[in-house]
C-alpha cells in the first residue's frame, strides 16, 4: 500500500462497496484509481458507472442524494463515461449506459438519441466472432434498440421508432432480456401515434396475456384510448373500469373522463376530475385543463377561464413556466363572454409564447374581426 501498488485493490473493493451501497467512499477508491491510471478503461468505466447507479439508487430512494450534490454526481458520471468513450469508441455499454443518464435521471431524451444509436450501430458493425467474444454486451444492444424506440416514439417520430422497435422485438424473442409486456406495450403505443389503431389494440391484447407480477394499469388505459380512436366509448369505459378505483392515477382518471364525455355524461367526467384535483400535487395543470374544456363545451364560459386560470397559476407555482392551454382556454373563454379586451391580451401572449399554438391564428382572427359570436360557434 505504502508503495502505491495497491490500484486494483482499490478497485475491487470499489466494487463491494458499490454493491453495499456505499457509494461516496467507492467513488473516492476509483477517484485515486483514476488519478494514478487516467488511460485505464475499466477504472474510467466503473467510476462512472458507480456514479450513474448511486443516482438510480437515488431516484429509487435507496440513499439521499438531491440539489447540488446530485448535480455534481451526474457531471461525473458524464465524465468519466466521456473519457471510456473516448478510450473504447467501439464499445456497446457505455454508450448504453450514458444514454440512460440522459433519458431516465435527467429526462433528457433528445440528448439520449446518439448515444442509443452509438451502441446499436457499434453492435451491428461487428462480425460475427467478435460478437461471440463480447457477448456480454449483446443485453445492452438489445435494450438500446427498445430505448432508442422510446425516445423515438416520444420525440414524435413513430415511424422510425417502430423500426427499431421491431428489431428489438426480433432480437430478444429468444432471450427476452426485456420482459415481453413491456415490448407488446411500446408496440401498442407505436401503432396509436401511427393512427393504426387495430394494430395497437391487438398489441396492447398480447401484452396483457404476457404473465406479470404487476397490474399493467398503464396497458389497460392506453387500450381504452385506443378504443376511444375507433369510437367504440362503452368498451373504452369497460376497460378502463378494470383498474381498481385506488390504482387509478390522474392519467386514467383523464382518458376516464374523455370516455365519459364521448357518452355525453359531462357530470360524470367532471366528479372524475374534480377527485382528481384533490390527490394530484404534480399534474393537476392537466385536469384542470380538462375542466376547462368541458365547461366551455357545456357554455359554461365563466367557469372555463376560472379553470384555465387556476391551471396556469398552479403550473407557474409549480414549474415555472407558461401553460399554453390554460392561456387558450382562458382566452376563448373571454371571447365567449365578449371581453375582447382581456381576450386579445392574453392571446397575444400565447402568440408570444408558442406562435404555432393549434387554433391561435383562428382565434387571431376573430379577434380581429370584435365581432360578437353567434351562440353556435365553437372554436
Amino acid at each position: 500500500v505504502k508503495s502505491g501498488n495497491d490500484t486494483e485493490i482499490r478497485a475491487k473493493a470499489a466494487f463491494a462497496l458499490g454493491q453495499l451501497m456505499r457509494f461516496d467512499e467507492a467513488i473516492s477508491e476509483l477517484t485515486i484509481c483514476v488519478e494514478r491510471e487516467p488511460e485505464n478503461f475499466l477504472y474510467n468505466s466503473s467510476l462512472a458507472y458507480t456514479a450513474y447507479n448511486s443516482l438510480y439508487a437515488a431516484n429509487n430512494r435507496e440513499i439521499f442524494l438531491r440539489g447540488k450534490p446530485r448535480q455534481e454526481r451526474v457531471e461525473l458520471a458524464h465524465k468519466y463515461f466521456s473519457k471510456a468513450q473516448e478510450l473504447r469508441p467501439d464499445g456497446i455499454t457505455n454508450y448504453y449506459r450514458e444514454g440512460m443518464l440522459y433519458k431516465q435521471i435527467e429526462g433528457k431524451t433528445r440528448k439520449s438519441v446518439y448515444l442509443f444509436e452509438t451502441a446499436v450501430k457499434n453492435w451491428r458493425v461487428l462480425d460475427e466472432e467478435s460478437k461471440k467474444a463480447r457477448s456480454q454486451e449483446r443485453k445492452n444492444y438489445v435494450k438500446s434498440l427498445y430505448q432508442l424506440a422510446s425516445c423515438l416514439v416520444n420525440l414524435d417520430l413513430p415511424n422510425r421508432a417502430l423500426k427499431f422497435l421491431n428489431e428489438c422485438i426480433s432480437e430478444d424473442e429468444e432471450s427476452n432480456y426485456i420482459c415481453p409486456l413491456f415490448k407488446y406495450f411500446a408496440l401498442g403505443k407505436v401503432y396509436y401515434r401511427l393512427g393504426k389503431f387495430e394494430k395497437a389494440r391487438d398489441a396492447l391484447n398480447f401484452a396483457l396475456s404476457c404473465n406479470t407480477k404487476q397490474f399493467p394499469d398503464y396497458v389497460y388505459e392506453l387500450l381504452a384510448r385506443v378504443l376511444l380512436a375507433m369510437d367504440e366509448p362503452q368498451n373504452a369505459l369497460e376497460t378502463i373500469n378494470k383498474i381498481p378505483e385506488r390504482k387509478r392515477r390522474p392519467y386514467c382518471r383523464w382518458t376516464e373522463s374523455d370516455i365519459l364525455c364521448a357518452l355525453r355524461d359531462f357530470d360524470g367526467a367532471r366528479k372524475i376530475l374534480l377527485r382528481a384535483t384533490e390527490r394530484d400535487n404534480r399534474s393537476r395543470h392537466k385536469t384542470l385543463v380538462r375542466l376547462a374544456k368541458i365547461e366551455y363545451i357545456n357554455g359554461n364560459f365563466e367557469k372555463s377561464g376560472e379553470y384555465a386560470r387556476e391551471a396556469g397559476k398552479f403550473f407557474h407555482e409549480k414549474w415555472g413556466g407558461i401553460l399554453g392551454d390554460a392561456l387558450f382556454w382562458e382566452a376563448v373563454s373571454a371571447y365567449r363572454l365578449g371581453d375582447y379586451t382581456r381576450a386579445k391580451k392574453l392571446t397575444t401572449d400565447l402568440r408570444d409564447f408558442n406562435p404555432r399554438y393549434p387554433k391561435l391564428q383562428q382565434l387571431l382572427r376573430k379577434l380581429e374581426q370584435s365581432e360578437s359570436p353567434s351562440e353556435k360557434e365553437v372554436l
